[in-house]
């Protein structure tokens, strides 16, 4: 599974700053999320996706989809 958490941050205008505050979560785990491909807890990824305002299955997709884009 991959993840476009920095392509929905980019495109929406958040800095990991910002990202940070807003879902309540450290900068090393939006660090690890776009850099290592972090699968974080359910709870984490529901923070991410409701502060960005997008479905969680926007953001963790299977690799077959996120090549496809």
């Amino acid at each position: 599974m991959r993840n476009r958490l920095r392509f929905w941050r980019h495109k929406l205008g958040f800095t990991e700053q910002e990202l940070t505050q807003k879902a309540r979560v450290s900068i090393a785990t939006i660090v690890l999320i776009e850099k290592y491909d972090h699968y974080p807890g359910k709870d984490v990824r529901e923070r991410l996706a409701n502060a960005l305002g997008v479905g969680e299955e926007l953001i963790w997709v299977t690799s077959e989809v996120a090549d496809a884009k």
